[in-house]
């Protein structure tokens, strides 16, 4: 089997991990025990780790009193803690002040000059320390006489300083033919970057002489390297540096199965900069670069500084345990589309899913062994012709095909599948009434082992979500020996079993509250409640059903999204509303940034009269909340087909 290497973003030690964080990471280190059960050790390499350089640092540390290299050695110790609290099984947890990533640094820049891509030249334009990126005139909003950056809301800096540059702009073609291999997913994330080239890029500045923490350029140390060709680096140095991944060389195979796992903030730097830069050092791009969307609070993008959307993986995991928030984030959010958090959700799939469904298999099944066969189930010969067996089989590619298509998701809810099945297999075959006739006693003991194997299947096709409860599953089997593989043949090996103890204990709606309230950062100050107008406001005018009949609601889904020049509030939106693409220009900004709104399901209003708005023609209307404010998106609560009817 061809390697597989598996990478997530290497987080910025400006904060410690928090939901969405947590999110990433889980994804990649499921995918990664999925295959290492399926392929072995060896075939697996996963990567994450921490970006510890830039001018946000140098100021943090800063306004602490420390040196740089202190505050992240810090950092670094808190994410190791709390990542092996969650389960993590990296191969290496990389960071950016690594001896051994400087060198691949150096590395990686003298393969661009002699390339002829890097040239000295003067700057002077728009910087975003939050993005640790350059902004156009059109990337920036203005508010209050201030240029601001739409993803972190704070100012940009105007920097002036001679830089070193990249010939980014030479590579739009190979980028555009890279994009169609299917390189990135999901589809709206590579339509959206190629919309990106095609509106034609601009070299980079890839030095800073004002910034000292960071990477010196080689032979001239008044410069420091970029931090985003610094950081993307990592994904190199973790393989031995850019001369070992060549075809042919250590870990050529790997890095010809890489995958990059980033959310959609971090597109543009891995699906644009980062295959340039590689194509510039003579060597070849990513094999897939997976961008998943945001997880959200209550709709509100996670964020330190609004403490409502603050949620705290640890603090659930010392009530919960870990791994039914790991099972929840996989199951609960389609990977590649966002998602919104709630406790009530969290409990919900715990009771439900884990609970009733895997819990109540788990604990009939030992029961009944331990009542009927004093613990021991012996190996049946004939568990392995049966229909169930069949069944099970049929389940099992399934959930490989998902979880190889990067769909935990779906891979979980095909295991369910299986769970469910042989709780209602149990119902079906009534063990109580074969118990009390001794000539049935092998047909109950073939059941039972049946219901064994299930169980047996389902830990370890749920290990890549939970990899303590599968290993709890097993011990209560008597089949640890299982731990870490995946199943393969239908065919109750035998053991004796442990006594049944519940996995998931239940939380009674008094204990769920309390807890709820307990994780629930507290809120921000309310506002004022708003003074009473003037007249009160005239009532709707009411319509008829024929009235009503005239206007066409339809599901429409974002595939690209950029603002409207010179309009701080507009955005202009490309819609797929099934069988054709419509543009539609909606007075959102002030809400939502482009990043934002690629990938969402909305509601479109398609028999709207055309209207050109600040030159663009715009074909509809998109459904929001709010009156003079934008509240919110109309949405839906679960994936519905592009240009499906609303009614």
């Amino acid at each position: 089997m061809s390697k597989f290497f598996i990478t997530t973003p290497i987080y910025y030690v400006n904060a410690l991990p928090h939901l969405g964080t947590f999110y990433s990471t889980v994804v990649a280190d499921a995918l990664a025990r999925h295959h290492r059960a399926r392929f072995g050790k060896e075939s697996t390499f996963f990567l994450t780790g921490l970006d510890e350089h830039g001018v946000k640092i140098e100021r943090i540390a800063r306004e602490k009193g420390i040196d740089p290299k202190t505050y992240c050695d810090g950092v670094a110790a808190e994410f190791k803690r709390i990542w092996a609290r969650a389960g993590i099984s990296f191969d290496r947890f990389i960071r950016t002040t690594d001896p051994d990533h400087l060198v691949a640094v150096h590395e990686m820049w003298r393969r661009m000059v002699a390339r002829g891509d890097i040239y000295t030249a003067d700057y002077d334009g728009l910087y975003c320390v939050g993005c640790e990126d350059w902004k156009t005139e059109d990337e920036v909003i203005t508010e209050n006489g201030e240029k601001i950056c739409p993803i972190h809301r704070r100012p940009v800096e105007r920097v002036r300083e001679k830089n070193y540059f990249f010939r980014l702009s030479r590579y739009a073609d190979q980028l555009l033919e890279w994009y169609e291999t299917g390189a990135v997913r999901p589809e709206s994330r590579r339509n959206e970057v190629a919309e990106f080239v095609r509106r034609g890029l601009r070299d980079i500045s890839v030095s800073r002489m004002t910034v000292k923490w960071g990477i010196p350029v080689p032979d001239d140390p008044q410069h420091v390297i970029y931090v985003w060709i610094d950081a993307l680096t990592n994904y190199l140095t973790a393989l031995g540096g850019p001369g070992a991944v060549e075809a042919g060389h250590d870990n050529g195979a790997f890095w010809s199965a890489s995958h990059h796992l980033i959310a959609k903030d971090i597109l543009r730097f891995h699906a644009v900069y980062w295959p340039a830069i590689l194509w510039s050092a003579g060597l070849p791009p990513p094999k897939h670069v997976f961008c998943h969307g945001y997880l959200t609070v209550k709709g509100q993008k996670i964020s330190k500084s609004i403490p409502a959307t603050r949620v705290d993986p640890s603090a659930i995991g010392d009530e919960l345990g870990i791994d039914p928030l790991r099972y929840f984030v996989l199951r609960e959010y389609t990977l590649g589309g966002d998602g919104d958090f709630t406790y009530e959700a969290l409990f919900q799939r715990y009771e439900s899913d884990l609970g009733n469904d895997l819990g109540n298999l788990l604990n009939r099944t030992v029961s009944m062994a331990h009542r009927y066969f004093g613990g021991t189930v012996h190996q049946v010969q004939a568990v392995g012709t049966l229909e169930e067996a069949r069944g099970a089989t049929a389940l099992l590619r399934q959930a490989e095909g998902a979880w190889d298509d990067f769909s935990p998701s779906r891979a979980l809810e095909t295991t369910w599948q299986l769970v469910r099945s042989f709780n209602g297999y149990i119902e079906s075959k009534k063990p109580w009434a074969m118990a009390k006739d001794e000539n049935r006693k092998y047909e109950l003991e073939t059941m039972l082992a049946n219901c064994c194997e299930a169980l047996r299947w389902a830990a370890l096709m749920v290990a890549p979500a939970m990899p303590a409860a599968s290993k709890e599953i097993l011990r209560q089997l008597g089949r640890s020996v299982d731990e870490g593989t995946w199943p393969t043949e239908w065919r109750w090996p035998g053991s004796t079993l442990t006594e049944p103890q519940p996995i998931f204990p239940r939380f009674e709606p008094d204990k769920q509250a309390a807890l709820i309230n307990k994780w629930m950062p507290a809120e921000a100050p309310a506002a004022e409640a708003p003074k009473p107008a003037a007249e009160p406001a005239a009532a709707p005018t009411e319509i008829t059903l024929d009235d009503f009949a005239k206007i066409d609601l339809r599901v429409a889904k974002v595939i690209a999204c950029e603002r409207v020049p010179k309009a701080d509030k507009l955005l202009k939106l490309t819609l797929d509303v099934g069988s054709e693409q419509r543009t539609v220009v909606s007075g959102i900004a002030t809400a939502y940034s482009p990043e934002q709104m690629v990938g969402r399901a909305v509601i479109y209003l398609a028999n709207l009269k055309p209207a050109k708005i600040r030159g663009v023609l715009s074909q509809g209307m998109i459904l929001a909340a709010g009156d003079a404010d934008v509240l919110g998106l109309s949405t839906l609560d679960r994936d519905v087909a592009p240009g499906t009817k609303v009614r």
